[in-house]
Formats: C-alpha cells, structure tokens, sequence
C-alpha cells in the first residue's frame, strides 16, 4: 500500500491523508495537512524538492472558509573551498489557517566534514493541522506530552475569513501541563508556545484590546510565558539574562547573591593604534600578562615588546617580543573552525571562544545565555561534544594562562561588551561592573592569572568613532574578589516570593543607597495572590523600585548629575494591569512627596491604599477568572461606596484621601482602570470637589458632565452649581481687545524674553523695548500711554535691569546660588527672586490647576529648601525686573498652559486662577507684564502658519472698569 504513495509526498512529508483502506470505509475521512520535521542531516534536506505545497479543505459550519494549506522551500547554498565555507540547506516551510495566520519555520542545515560538527539537537517534530467536527486542530507529533490545541470558530469576517477561540473544554487538556517543571513538560511548552506566539490568532476583546480574552490564544501564550519562567527558575537558568546584577549593590539589595566584588578606579597606562582588521596581527597575542606584568607588542615593529607593572604603576624597557607557547592557551579561530587535536571544529552559533584548556578542549562563552561551555574532541573518531566546565580544570587553566577573562578562580567569566562577569555555571547570573567609562566600548579584557588586575582596551563610544583617527587607550584597573558564598536558592532575576503584603515604597532617597557613578539600584518583591483560579495556576502580584543616577562622566562641568536621581517603581498584576510612578529627587532630601501604596489580595478581591492617609478609599478590584489563568477585572461595588461618601464631605481629610485616590489610579498606565464603572465620573468629580478648597478653574462649568446615571450618582450637577456660586469675578482684565488695536508690530520668531539671557524685547522705565533683528546693537521702546514708538538708541542708553539675575537656558538643571540644582519634569515658568531664589510653577496636579513654589539655596552647602512665595518678594522682583509674570502687589500671577489660553492666578492660597480673554483663539502665546502692572505683552504666531506673528500690548484693568476707546 505504501509503494502506491506518491514519491514526492514521501521526501516532503507534507501531505494530505488519504482514504483509509477498504477494511475501513465505513469511517469518515479525516483532512488535514502536515507541517514536516525538521530534517535531520544535510542529504535528507538536499534530497527535498526544491517547492511543494499541499492543502486541504476545512469545514468549520459556517459556509466557505479557506483550505489550509503548508508549503515548503529549499535552497541550497553551495560549498566555498576558498573560504572554508560547507554547502548550507535552507528549509523554509509555512502553514496557512483559515483565520489568515500563518506560522513560519526555517531549517539551516551544515554540511560539515564527518567528526568536525557537533551531534544535532532534536529535530522539531511534525505538527499536524486538521479540521474535524468543526473545529481546528492542531498537534505536535513525536512529543508526548504535547495535548491537541483545539480551536473553534465564533464568527464570520466575511466570505474568505473567520476568528478563532481556544475551544472550551481545551483548558482541562493544559492545566497538567502548565504545573509541571520536567523535561517532557518543557518540551511540549516549547512546542506549543512557538505555534501560539508565531501566528497562530490571538483573539482580543474589541472593547478593551489590552486585556486578552479568557478563551483567547493570548491568554494560552500568557500561561506558556509564565510556566516557561517557572521552569527556568527551577532548572537555575537566568529568567531574564539581559538584566544585570549590580556587583556593588548593598548586601541588602541581593541579600547575599553576589560575589564582594571591589574594582579600583581606571588608569589609563598607553595609546595604542586599533588594529588591521586585514592583517595577520591578533591582539589575543600581542596583550598577555607575564610575570605579574601586562606584555604589549611594539605595533611599530612587532618584534619588541614592553611590560608594565602595576604595583610599581610604571613601564619597562623594550626587550625582545617573548609570548612563550600561546598554542597552549590562546584559541585561534580560523575560517573552517577551531583546532581541537587533529580536526577542526565549527563552534555552535550564538558563542565566543574563551581561554584553551587543553590540546582537544577549548572554553566558550554564550552570546546571549552567558553561559559557559566547554567544547572538547574524545580520543577516538566520535564526534565533538559539549559540556559544563569542571571547576578545577578552569581554575588550573587559568593560573596556567599569561590572562584570560576567568576571574575568581574560574567561577566567573569577563564579559567586557555587556561590562559584566557572569558565572561559568549553574546556577545562572550576570553581574554588572559599573564602569566609570560612560558609552565607550571595551574589548580585548584580560585578566591577570592570579586574578588581582584587569586590563582592557578602551574605545570611543559607537556615536563618536572615526576610524581613521581614533586611537585606544590601555587601561588597567585593581580586582578584590572575597569570599564566595553561594545562593541559597537558584539565581532568578524573579523577585522572591514573600507572604505578606506588596509595598512601593515612598519614593525617599536616600545618600546611603546611592548608586555609583553610572550604576542603578533595583529591589523586587513578589507575593502569591488567590484570585479565585484554578489552584494549580499559581499567580504572583509583582513590585519593582529601581534607583537610577545620570553619568556624570558625559555631563557638563556645571551639570547638576551628581544629585539628581530618578527613582521608579512598578507593580505589575495578573490580567496585564501596571502600575508605574516615577519622580526626580535630589541626593540628601530625605522628604517623600509620595506615599507607600500597599497591594492585598484576597480570595477573588484585589485591593491597593495609601498608607498615612486616613479614610483613604480602597481601591478593590474584583477579578473575574477565565481559561488558562486570565483574568478580566471589575471594579468593586465597595470603592465606589467610599468614594460617594467620601465626596459628600467638605473636610481636610476627605479631600486628601479623595486627592491620592484619583493619584493612584493615574498610576495605572493604559487607563483601564478609570474606565471601570462609574470611576471616570468620579475622577471628574474629585478635581471639583477640590476646586471647591483650593480655587475655581472655569474650564469645569463647561467639560463637566452632569447628565446620565453615574452624574447623578455622584453629584454632578450640585457641584456644578457650587462650584458656579463660588467663583468669584476675576480681579483685573485685559482691555481694548476688539479688533487687535494694541497690535504694534509683527516679529518673524518668538524673541527672548526676561529672565532668559540676552533678551531682545523687555521693560524698562514703563516702556517696552525691542532689539532691533539685523543685530546693530540698538534698541527702539514703545510708551504705551503716549501709543508711540520713539526713536532707535544704543542699547548702552536703554539698557536691560537687573541682567545678574538672568539665566540661560537648561535642561533638568537650574543654575541657582553658583549650583545646578535639578528640576523635576512638572516645574515650569521660571521669575528669578534673588540669586539664590526662583519662583517656578508646579504643575504635578495639571496643567489647569498651577501651584507656584519657590527653590532657594542657603549660603551654606546644605540642601534646596522649597517654599511657598510671599506676596512682598513678589511685588519686589516685578518693579526690579525687566518684565516678569508678576502683577502690581505680587497677589497675581500669569500662567501659560502647555494646552489652553493664559491664565490670571493667585499667587498663594486659596489657589484661583481665571481665563483671560485674548481672543487669540487655537494660537501660540508668550506673554509679560510690565514691572508696574498696568500692562500686558504677548507675542502670538498662528498655529500650523508661517505667517509673522503680533506684538501686542493691552492694558490691564481693573474687574469692574471699562475699557478705554480705541485710537483710530
């Protein structure tokens, strides 16, 4: 029966499934199409033909749908003797679902010369798609534990398409799966999750794209992810292999997981000249270490060498180039492999050669695993194999070398590209060394064979390189490795499980956990969190708070790097939620202007407060359990109980629970949350309700919403109707606004202003003054009583006041009292006060509702001190300056919002700000006040419009006054 199969089915392994025999007629003929294995040497990949495809049709019950369908490819590259290059096979196949998913799989089979390549890992197995009973099918042959992922149609997409679901009952097929952490079940996941993460549909609700579905492919790939990194943790493997330990951290901080680690500061010892990439020259043998010294090759002649003595921290004389025999420990790469006895062998790809531990064995080092493996030839004409390094076999070698990039007697390996040393074996871990080298490249690491000194070379960074002109420097740095304690328990980056309640902490800085130079700090803690799933499915609520500083190496002199720090934290929640807050803080202050938030779970309830608040209103969640571990939240009748409470009081308590209520859900990043119920209702209700205290901002009469249930429920239309009775008229307004008339120029781009430097328009002596633009030193001012330009002087005669407290521009760093004093993102429009003074506007609670601070510097070396400004040193700067935001007695101020017209504000409590009516409609706008009050100047350029802008100047009035008449 078999001989009447076609040949080309037979090599392709792709194929349809015939009728069953006569014998079985009776039965139903089953479809489908197979996704081949992967071949298993190069004559069974070169025998394929080169294009073949095959498909069958699939009957889903709901009309047509396209067939499904597998093709393959081949090609063949053939061998290049010249370049030691093996002919390569290259098969490319692809499956085609009736959803328009495709799933892709590339084969790259070598052929090498017999006993020079390494035994094949296991070939991915056959997957085999079909159609039955209306659903589609999909299976991994060959892998026992793999179940059959079954999926089922939910709708049309018209006449060539349809969606899929995971089917229903294809949960209870999983959950052994997904708890379980021995090969097989490894196994089975890889397969599954490449089919789930490469194609194969992932359904999302069209409501809230961000939270998959419960019978979605996405929350199946969500349960493989986090089974994978169980598994991991379990088998000693890195989780997460690009995040780096830091070596330098307090015992604290990894409690233990870390070898005590000191390097001294970076001497730089040479230049030398980066070498050939076309000459025979290797650097792996031109820097070696040799009797406690660092040996260079003269590059001028490469026949003499000097040595430099780290202890004595000086230079020898040149003397005659001896390597001694670099066979015995320098691994040579040629182009057909490395020479390992008598053959050459082609190292695995994604390593690096390390250091040569004997004639036939030869360390190397994992790209992307840092994983070290020890490649070695038997005696015999068995192949090459690959195994974990012996522990005294790496510490001989290593004494035994002129330097390698083993350090601690060969339990680490240098890794100078990720700037790290990382264990040889398990368990898994990268440490992080902190080099004082900014974005410079390093290379050619070396450490010495008693392990003391590291000698690396240094390159320009990857933006600044310029090969015909750069040069490298030698540098050569002390090593102390203490005592190694092993961890207690598996490296993972995953943060230790803990019982007991999720904390972020307050965002306080501390000047005992200050990282180092270019370095970051990094806690995690995680807590197992009942949700009402299946038990078998753990879950784990997850906190992160990490602590970053600039690299004061790349910043300017005056830069205020040092003591500015940026701390982050993130709590991430079952059912894809995030939390996340950031903050800049300066080293020293030890004032926390956020709160701990703390995470409970309950069984089906999750709950996040603000601890020190009191009648702080619980943020509960109340989790809805679907398929294989997703979760779908709702919010809790009980919140939005408080919160109806909370907003029927006029207290001081309430409004502050009420104010770090709505922080908090801010907190959570794609706003899922403030979608939940009648939550967005009440996050507009907690700002008026504020305002109500603190001040009125007008844009509330009109964006609030005060129809529908959830208004109603919360009151809306009576806070309105408060907030209205409450909001006073404001007391000055622009006058003469009809028909432009105090237009009295236009200017081509926006000019400096005070307290920038070198301002081009500014007050003096109750006039308006403009640099003239062609840059001829002169200046004309305008006399907005007389209506009039006068004439053009030098600037000598119409100078700027009070230029000693001007400042130029910056970024994050304020220059104030002779420091840099660092800014946080939401402080803006700053008004000198003083040298050692600024008023700055605080717009953390919005761009709408402004809080004006001021930042002073003492005489002495102590920390920034933030204050609230007093109406007499506003008053005093607005007559001394050159024009400023302050107006008359210092009571008001201006306010330009990011978004949105200029505001009138008060100063200090109670906090109130007005709309000024410009009428200068969607338009930019920079204004200024005249140092006695009475008048108002702005520039404004249509929005989207090359067209000049205006120069305007309007008076201020009084609230009740009239306008005076425009001049003709």
């Amino acid at each position: 029966m078999h001989s009447l199969l076609p040949s080309r089915a037979l090599s392709l392994g792709l194929l349809l499934t015939l009728p069953a025999t006569l014998a079985f007629a009776a039965e139903p003929p089953s479809q489908g199409v197979v996704l081949a294995a992967e071949p298993r040497t190069f004559a069974e990949a070169n025998a394929l033909p080169p294009k073949l495809s095959e498909s069958a049709p699939c009957d889903l019950g709901l009309g047509r749908t396209p067939d499904i369908t597998v093709s393959q490819s081949v090609t063949v590259d053939p061998p290049v003797p010249s370049g030691c290059l093996p002919a390569v096979a290259t098969v490319t196949q692809e499956l085609a679902l009736p959803d328009g998913s495709r799933v892709q799989r590339v084969f790259r089979i070598v052929d090498d010369a017999p006993g020079t390549q390494l035994p094949p890992p296991p070939p991915r197995p056959r997957v085999r798609v079909r159609c039955q009973s209306r659903r589609l099918e999909l299976s991994v042959e060959g892998v026992p534990e793999a179940p059959v992922l079954m999926l089922e149609p939910i709708a049309a997409t018209g006449d060539s398409s349809v969606r899929l679901r995971v089917s229903r009952d294809n949960e209870a097929r999983f959950l052994p799966l997904l708890i379980r952490d021995d090969a097989g079940a490894r196994k089975a996941l890889e397969e599954l999750a490449f089919l789930v993460s490469h194609g194969v549909p992932s359904r999302f609700s069209k409501r809230d794209a961000n939270v998959p579905e419960a019978d979605s492919v996405a929350a199946l790939a969500a349960a493989f992810e986090r089974a994978r990194k169980r598994s991991a943790f379990a088998a000693g493997d890195d989780v997460e292999p690009y995040v780096l330990r830091d070596a330098l951290a307090p015992d604290w901080e990894q409690e233990g997981d870390r070898p005590p680690l000191k390097v001294g500061a970076p001497e730089d010892i040479g230049e030398v000249r980066p070498p050939d990439p076309y000459s025979d020259s290797d650097w792996n043998a031109d820097l070696f270490w040799r009797q406690g010294r660092l040996c260079v090759v003269q590059q001028d002649t490469g026949k003499r060498m000097r040595c430099y003595d780290p202890v004595a921290r000086r230079w020898g004389k040149a003397v005659p180039v001896n390597r001694g025999d670099l066979s015995d420990w320098n691994p040579r790469m040629g182009s057909c492999g490395i020479p390992l006895g008598t053959r050459t062998v082609r190292p695995p790809e994604g390593y690096r050669l390390g250091l040569r531990l004997s004639p036939r064995a030869v360390l190397l080092w994992g790209v992307h695993t840092h994983e070290a493996l020890l490649l070695e030839v038997p005696e015999g004409d068995g192949p090459p194999r690959l195994r974990p390094p012996e522990a005294e076999a790496l510490k001989k070698a290593m004494l035994a070398s002129p330097g390698s990039r083993l350090l601690g007697e060969g339990r680490f390996m240098l890794n100078e590209g990720r700037k790290a040393f990382c264990s040889v074996r398990r368990p898994l871990g990268c440490w992080s060394l902190r080099e004082e080298e900014g974005g410079n490249e390093l290379s050619q690491g070396r450490v010495s064979p008693d392990g003391r000194w590291l000698a690396y070379l240094r390159g320009p960074s990857p933006s600044r390189i310029d090969e015909a002109e750069s040069t490298l420097t030698l540098v050569v740095r002390s090593l102390e490795l203490g005592p190694y304690v092993a961890p207690r328990e598996p490296v993972s980056m995953a943060p230790p499980l803990v019982r007991t309640d999720v904390v972020m902490e307050k965002l306080t800085w501390l000047e005992s956990g200050a990282p180092g130079p270019n370095g970051a700090l990094r806690s995690d803690a995680r807590i197992a969190c009942d949700l009402g799933q299946d038990p078998r499915i753990p879950f784990e609520l997850e906190t992160t708070r990490a602590v970053s500083s600039n690299n004061p190496a790349s910043a300017s002199a005056d830069s205020c790097s040092n003591d500015k720090v940026r701390l982050y934290q993130e709590l991430r929640v079952p059912g894809g939620l995030k939390f996340s807050r950031s903050a800049f803080v300066r080293a020293g202050d030890r004032r926390s202007p956020v709160a701990e938030v703390k995470v409970r779970c309950q069984p089906g309830r999750l709950s996040l407060w603000v601890e020190g608040v009191p009648d702080f209103p619980a943020l509960t969640l109340a989790a809805n359990p679907g398929a294989f571990g997703a979760v779908r939240w709702e919010l809790a009748p009980e919140t939005e109980g408080r919160l109806q409470a909370l907003l029927a009081r006029d207290d001081a308590p309430a409004r502050e629970a009420l104010d770090a209520f709505a922080k908090l859900v801010k907190q959570n990043e794609d706003g899922r949350i403030s979608r939940m119920g009648c939550l967005s209702t009440a996050l507009e209700a907690i700002p008026a309700r504020l305002a109500l205290a603190d001040g009125f901002h007008p844009e509330l009469h009109v964006v609030m919403k005060t129809d529908g249930a959830c208004a109603e429920r919360y009151g809306l239309r009576a806070l309105q109707q408060r907030l209205q009775a409450a909001t006073p008229p404001p007391p000055l307004r622009v006058g003469a606004v009809k028909d432009k008339p105090g237009v009295i120029g236009q200017v081509r781009s926006f000019p400096n202003m005070p307290p920038e430097r070198w301002p081009q328009l500014y007050w003096r002596d109750a006039t308006l003054c403009r640099v003239q633009e062609e840059g001829s030193g002169q200046v004309r001012c305008y006399d907005p009583v007389a209506r009039k330009w006068g004439p053009t002087v030098a600037m000598k005669d119409r100078p700027v006041p009070r230029e000693d407290l001007f400042v130029s521009s910056w970024n994050g760093c304020y220059p104030l009292g002779g420091r840099t004093v660092p800014l946080a993102d939401e402080m803006h429009e700053v008004m000198p006060l003083s040298p050692r003074a600024s008023l700055f506007t605080d717009t953390s609670r919005g761009d709408l509702a402004p809080e004006f601070k001021v930042l002073e510097v003492p005489e002495d070396a102590g920390p920034v001190r933030t204050r609230a400004p007093t109406v007499e040193e506003l008053a005093l700067a607005a007559r001394s300056g050159g024009g400023s935001i302050s107006l008359g007695n210092g009571g008001l101020l201006l306010h330009d919002p990011r978004s949105g017209s200029l505001r009138l504000c008060t100063a200090v409590r109670p906090l109130m700000c007005w709309k000024l009516d410009l009428e200068t409609g969607n338009l930019i706008a920079r204004a200024t006040v005249s140092p006695d009050g009475r008048w108002l100047s702005y520039v404004w350029f249509p929005k989207g419009q090359s067209n000049p802008g205006e120069l305007v100047v309007l008076p201020l009035l009084p609230g009740g006054a009239a306008s005076p008449a425009p001049k003709p």
